[in-house]
């Protein structure tokens, strides 16, 4: 029970951080309406993750530096399961098969290929 608290706190502090954006403000950001984008979060093509009381939020470090989602995202969505809290700890998280980087680091430096081999590994089990 206390493990269970201690996650919803810990989700509660994730989508109330900074850099969690709602549907309306994303939307904005991207020039498209808020059904676009769950439009978009429903095919994987934007990573939404669902913050239960706030509703969906979304990372705006998801976008690349043209201010367009990582082109990575539907494929990491499909190896990862679609699970949306899977694909966050994953490209929140160090790993040893991108050389200690995070995902999301490795994408923003351009190296998709590097980051889709770590996220097939991790899907089939490997543990990096």
């Amino acid at each position: 029970a206390k493990a269970c608290e201690r996650g919803r706190k810990r989700v509660a502090e994730i989508v109330a951080a900074e850099d969690m954006l709602s549907a309306e403000a994303f939307a904005k950001l991207l020039g498209t309406s808020r059904v676009t984008v769950n439009a978009k979060r429903q095919r994987g093509q934007v990573l939404g993750i669902d913050g239960a009381k706030r509703g969906f939020r979304f990372p705006v470090w998801q976008l690349d530096k043209h201010g367009r989602p990582f082109g990575a995202l539907p494929t990491l969505h499909a190896t990862l399961g679609n699970n949306a809290w899977a694909v966050y700890r994953f490209l929140v998280s160090r790993h040893g098969a991108l050389d200690g980087r995070t995902a999301l680091r490795a994408l923003q430096q351009g190296d998709d290929g590097s980051v889709l081999a770590a996220a097939e590994g991790i899907a089939r089990g490997d543990f990096d």
